[in-house]
């Protein structure tokens, strides 16, 4: 119920924010993003179980204890802070260790995946599979921060493209001006592979030929403070050589690693079915009560794959223990 409730209270904010439809219509928008995203946990811990990931119980309950420790002294003043932080963002701490405990079985699948042969060391295979399943871009942002007016900030992209595609200015000198609101842009700019960015943003960035511009994307991205919201993109395709990857090979190597772990992370999904039960279809979503803390409730959902039953969701949760600092978001 932490979990339903804590997704459902965060896509209810972000879908309301631009929505123009009935009641029921919301109801059934922000059960179809929680419906998809509530399988997130469920595949990862699956996936770790299917390649044989070990780890000791107490072990783990006493790393989730001192990530927890290391995020309060890091980003609170004291314990209180730290809850009332994650109580504004609709989790409770039960939750919080939750999707802790399960990022951190998540960081031991990639030396298992070695160790199964899935993820290769060797510069070869390394090399090759960068260069047909990556995509490297620059790009400006224009972040839709609370007050914008969109239809301005619109028209102000649209202005930069117009000035690329003419000559009169490079991709190169509007990232270092004010047009460009992506403070978190490396100068070689972002190489990924999909499932790294949001649909949108890859959907235009591989779409295109080295060299060429994209035409404005709308898509997620955090801003300078760290917000996630609708922002506006150009983007420029940039060319993926071995020069590039030796310099910044251990970047590289991390984004193949994931790579890797987003294609056996989709297999598990395609087989992982969210069916609720009949708690759970009882409830409106946009009007749920809040959760207690250290209070387990009524199970609420049944998932199986075959005929595991396991549960969480690391979607968004995961920034409040990390607080990751990425431009893009999966979602």
């Amino acid at each position: 119920y932490e979990e339903y409730y804590f997704l459902a209270q965060n896509y209810l904010k972000t879908v309301k924010e631009d929505f123009d439809g009935t009641d029921d219509e919301l109801r059934e928008r922000v059960k179809e993003l929680v419906y998809t995203d509530i399988i997130t946990n469920h595949a990862i811990l699956a996936l770790c179980d299917q390649e044989g990931v070990e780890y000791d119980e107490r072990d783990m309950k006493d790393a989730v204890q001192q990530a927890i420790d290391d995020m309060i002294a890091s980003d609170f003043k004291d314990r209180d802070a730290y809850l009332e932080s994650i109580e504004s963002s609709h989790a409770t701490d039960h939750y919080i260790r939750f999707v802790s405990k399960v990022d951190l079985i998540y960081e031991l699948l990639p030396l298992q995946l070695a160790s199964n042969g899935k993820l290769h060391a060797t510069d070869e295979i390394v090399f090759d599979y960068v260069k047909k399943n990556f995509v490297r871009t620059w790009h400006i942002m224009i972040a839709n921060d609370s007050g914008d007016d969109k239809d301005e900030n619109l028209a102000k992209a649209n202005r930069a493209l117009e000035r690329l595609r003419s000559g009169e200015v490079s991709m190169y000198k509007l990232i270092g001006s004010a047009d460009n609101e992506d403070v978190f842009m490396p100068v070689d700019g972002y190489c990924f592979a999909k499932g790294a960015m949001s649909e949108e943003y890859e959907a235009a960035a591989f779409g295109l030929e080295v060299g060429e511009y994209s035409d404005v994307v709308c898509a997620k991205g955090e801003n300078g403070l760290g917000n996630y919201l609708d922002c506006y993109y150009v983007m420029q395709r940039l060319a993926i050589d071995d020069n590039y990857i030796k310099e910044n090979y251990d970047d590289i190597y991390t984004a193949y690693s994931n790579a890797i772990i987003y294609e056996e992370l989709s297999k598990v999904k395609e087989n992982l079915e969210f069916a609720p039960n009949d708690f759970c279809n009882s409830l409106d979503i946009l009007s749920l009560d809040k959760p207690e803390a250290g209070f387990d409730p009524l199970p609420l959902i049944i998932v199986g794959i075959c005929a595991v039953v396991i549960g969480g969701t690391v979607t968004l949760a995961v920034i409040l223990i990390k607080k990751k600092k990425k431009a893009l978001r999966k979602r």
